[in-house]
């Protein structure tokens, strides 16, 4: 983990959510394929590896990529996932992203709703009926969300 490329909520000291993003380069997550394949031998590290690379992401010059959020159970619906969201947007403010992007699957609405109240908009859906059976999903929708800064220029090329 790569613990600079995260925002964290926290009550009274304890971490009850937490939103990763790309950026330079890094992810909140990563490492190399030597360190998978270490990890897990090469036989499940090499079935670790294609699913992996299926949800590859780079961003596009000017974006900032959310890679994941997660709020604990017991405190979801207080605002703990938007104001995740509102820090990685400073994040990428502050670097002068134009845009967030993210991706979020169909078997998750309750958060597609919150990224729609928080001002993204679905650019592109893609159907993945292969991994239902695999992953539990059967699709992923891309959403972005403009950044208001001065340009773009220092963020992800």
């Amino acid at each position: 983990l790569n613990t600079d490329r995260a925002v964290c909520a926290l009550l009274d000291g304890q971490l009850v959510g937490l939103a990763g993003y790309q950026h330079g380069g890094r992810a909140l997550t990563g490492g190399s394929a030597c360190a998978v394949l270490r990890a897990y031998g090469h036989l499940r590290g090499l079935h670790r590896l294609l699913i992996l690379a299926l949800f590859e992401r780079h961003p596009a010059p000017g974006q900032l990529v959310m890679d994941g959020i997660a709020v604990d159970r017991d405190m979801r619906g207080r605002g703990v996932g938007s104001l995740l969201i509102e820090e990685v947007a400073a994040v990428a403010a502050e670097q002068d992203c134009r845009e967030i992007r993210l991706d979020v699957i169909d078997t998750n609405p309750r958060a597609r709703t919150l990224y729609e109240r928080r001002g993204f908009t679905a650019v592109r859906t893609d159907h993945t009926p292969y991994l239902r059976g695999l992953l539990g999903f059967g699709a992923v929708t891309t959403m972005h969300r403009p950044v208001k800064t001065g340009g773009g220029e220092n963020c992800e090329r």
